[in-house]
């Protein structure tokens, strides 16, 4: 996954930064206790020592990645098939309920570590019907455009390839003298950070900091001050300035996380639903042996408020609580919401309870760790990766 946005000096600084912790020198282990070292076990020490090197969120996890050491290795040696392995450092890497750590088979399968829960506040029938009457037109997989209640209407599930900065910004173009604009990513599972902020671009005239990162560098690494901020810069020949209600929620991840805590930031903004899925950290893909692959997280990510975006997401100005059953099934309340929104930003007509952006603080009280399910431990595999 590629992970962007950052002005040029500050990506030159992650670049090397980065390159830094994945070449440094490895931490030394405790010398195995036989003379033989078990087939497996050179496979455990590559990942827990890649994972001591680059991982940033083990104080923010409160993980003692040396303890889980201690506790597996010894299962690790008495593995005698690569699944029984995978089992085990399944095992380990639990509790660090990290969407971005899975595992990659020689068929090119992944296995996940941790599978989150959370209601997604989205119906595709409700939807799809809500869109009826709205001359949506598909631009991308799972991305299109259209007009609900006078307004300009995206649909943004995936910020990956093939969808391209021509795509979006023709949408945008065709929405250019829209009175308001309605941007729907609640299911928007991440992708590219680059082409994610870079559409956030198009809405600001100034820059400004989306978010902040902090990594793990070499020791050797020095000048670097942490959380090193991302920056967004204008972007296009011109800038959409008018109101703007983001549709987030619970299924956004990664990269729609970045682009949410961007957009909130800005004054035209005005994002409903629910707080997002919480789950950032750039993760680089390695080597474990006979064939198999690992990735491992190499940034923590947080929000303008300096608060983290792991685990905790990024809260809307305006939370909504999902209840369609209260709804006809032609209707989205979220899109209908949308509108009511917008109807009040533009002067169309005041709504029974006027809105106050900022009321929600970008910290949500109800999203806890521990309210998170406990992740499967099964060996289940998929036919792609976690976005």
């Amino acid at each position: 996954m590629h992970r962007a946005g950052h002005s040029l000096a500050a990506l030159a600084v992650v670049t090397a930064a980065l390159a830094s912790s994945c070449v440094r020198t490895p931490t030394r282990l405790p010398p195995a206790s036989a003379s033989h070292v078990a087939p497996y076990v050179a496979q455990f020490d590559t990942l827990w020592t890649r994972f001591q090197d680059v991982y940033p969120s083990f104080v923010y996890k409160q993980i003692d990645w040396r303890s889980q050491r201690a506790r597996y290795r010894p299962r690790a040696e008495r593995a005698r098939t690569q699944d029984e392995l995978v089992a085990v450092l399944l095992e380990m890497l639990a509790p660090l309920r990290d969407l971005h750590v899975w595992f990659v088979d020689p068929r090119g399968h992944v296995v996940p570590t941790y599978r989150p829960g959370g209601v997604l506040n989205f119906d595709r029938a409700r939807w799809q019907a809500a869109l009826r009457d709205a001359s949506y037109t598909p631009r991308s997989p799972s991305v299109g455009d259209g007009t609900v209640g006078g307004y300009a209407y995206f649909h943004i599930g995936s910020w990956k390839a093939p969808l391209t900065d021509d795509v979006l910004d023709g949408m945008l173009e065709r929405a250019r003298e829209a009175q308001g604009l309605i941007i729907d990513v609640r299911t928007n599972a991440g992708g590219s950070d680059a082409l994610a902020l870079g559409f956030a671009g198009r809405f600001t005239r100034r820059p400004f900091a989306a978010s902040y990162v902090r990594i793990n560098t070499d020791p050797r690494v020095t000048g670097v001050e942490m959380p090193l901020a991302r920056t967004i810069n204008p972007r296009g020949l011109w800038q959409f300035t008018r109101p703007v209600v983001v549709i987030s929620g619970r299924g956004g991840f990664s990269a729609t996380e970045s682009f949410v805590a961007a957009m909130r930031t800005l004054p035209q903004v005005t994002v409903i639903g629910d707080t997002t899925g919480g789950a950032s950290g750039n993760p680089a893909t390695f080597a474990l042996g006979s064939g198999w692959q690992f990735t491992v997280p190499r940034w923590m990510e947080y929000g303008p408020d300096r608060e983290p975006i792991e685990w905790r997401g990024v809260a809307p100005h305006l939370a909504l609580s999902w209840e369609s059953v209260q709804y006809d099934r032609q209707r989205d309340p979220l899109i209908d919401a949308a509108v009511g929104v917008l109807g009040e930003r533009t002067g169309v007509y005041r709504m029974a309870a006027p809105l106050s952006v900022g009321d929600t603080p970008n910290r949500p009280q109800d999203v806890r760790p521990e309210s998170r399910p406990e992740p499967r431990h099964e060996l289940r595999r998929d036919s792609a990766p976690p976005p």
